[in-house]
């Protein structure tokens, strides 16, 4: 296969990805390809790579044939060709490198995430007694991994704005400690919105039931926290930093992001069975 074929087979296989019209969005560049004394010009315009006229380039490669070949036929990933083996010379900005990376990556990545709350993944935030695991919910996290899904773990509110054991409960008033977990929740809904214009699967956001601050279909003690109730009772409502994150996806106009929760495990309970199951429900499993 000639030159011109190779990167026409690289050309074709990035533009038949979905992936690449969002990854090109806003990069406007010309790419010269430098192959054994002959030079090939794309455009980046269009949302996709298309050959053009000789012009001035944005940046510059250069490799022999054989590594095309390796290239564009994924053997040879594009990252490692360029400060793994040096059989690609770069000639332009870091962040140019990076982006044509990123376009030509071959891995195993399904593209899935799931958002959930930090104490899933970090027993030692939660309250004294609150912890039936050494450092985990082991079974929530296994299942998890079992789905093949991206774990992302969200901030905890509660240390945050409260610290790691928590002394500051009681001394901050609740319109305070909604805006610091709103600022917590800003980051979560950041991180969401990105991931979202780069085309991943939010598989949904996972809260802890009755906590009250990521509880999502129960909580308890959310009053306490606020210092609007001594009420201690479960309550079929959402915690003080799902509430604040739910108001943000909206404001950010961030739609179909589902948020659910599973029950904590205390010692001594029973239902992991029906713990699990349900989790499995919410992941198509």
């Amino acid at each position: 296969m000639d030159k011109y074929k190779l990167l026409e087979l690289m050309i074709n296989t990035a533009n038949s990805s979905d992936v690449t019209k969002l990854r090109l969005r806003d990069w406007n560049k010309i790419i010269r390809w430098e192959i054994e004394g002959e030079s090939f010009y794309w455009s980046t315009s269009k949302e996709k790579f298309n050959f053009t006229e000789a012009t001035e380039a944005d940046f510059i490669i250069s490799c022999t044939e054989d590594t095309l070949d390796k290239i564009a036929h994924k053997q040879l990933p594009f990252f490692m060709a360029i400060w793994g083996t040096g059989d690609i010379v770069f000639k332009g900005s870091f962040g140019d490198a990076i982006r044509l990376g990123y376009i030509f990556l071959n891995d195993k990545r399904k593209r899935k995430v799931i958002f959930i709350s930090h104490c899933w993944l970090n027993i030692n935030t939660r309250f004294p007694g609150g912890a039936a695991f050494p450092g985990a919910d082991t079974m929530i996290i296994r299942t998890l991994l079992d789905s093949d899904v991206g774990i992302i773990q969200m901030p905890c509110p509660e240390y945050n704005c409260l610290g790691l054991e928590k002394y500051d409960y009681g001394k901050i008033d609740g319109e305070q400690l909604r805006n610091c977990y709103r600022r917590t929740a800003n980051d979560v809904a950041d991180q969401i919105k990105e991931y979202k214009k780069l085309g991943y699967d939010i598989v949904g956001i996972l809260g802890m039931n009755p906590s009250p601050s990521c509880g999502v279909e129960i909580t308890k003690g959310k009053g306490t926290m606020l210092g609007t109730s001594t009420d201690t009772s479960e309550d079929s409502n959402s915690g003080v930093f799902i509430d604040e994150l739910k108001l943000l996806l909206k404001e950010n106009k961030i739609y179909n992001v589902r948020i659910f929760g599973v029950r904590r495990h205390l010692t001594g309970e029973n239902g992991n069975e029906a713990r699990i199951e349900k989790l499995k429900n919410y992941l198509g499993k």
